[in-house]
């Protein structure tokens, strides 16, 4: 699963992350996204968005950022160079 930390705002004010996405097939995937203290399930395909399952968001922790693959790669360079 993709794991990403989108935040978006809305016109409230209020803040949406997306913390997780799945794609499924060429027209369908499954999402996790934060709102406030929930985290929404829902599915995505091109007939529309479905609520697949409501939780607490602390089930879902922050994911960790990635770490830059050109730095990560020289970084195995350099270990590996006398």
């Amino acid at each position: 699963m993709r794991l990403a930390r989108r935040p978006l705002s809305g016109r409230s004010g209020g803040a949406l992350t997306v913390v997780a996405r799945q794609q499924l097939s060429r027209g369908s995937s499954v999402a996790v996204v934060k709102v406030a203290d929930r985290a929404l399930v829902l599915g995505v395909s091109d007939a529309g968005v479905s609520l697949l399952a409501d939780a607490d968001a602390a089930l879902f922790p922050e994911p960790e950022p990635a770490e830059n693959p050109v730095g990560q790669a020289l970084r195995l360079l350099r270990k590996s160079t006398p």
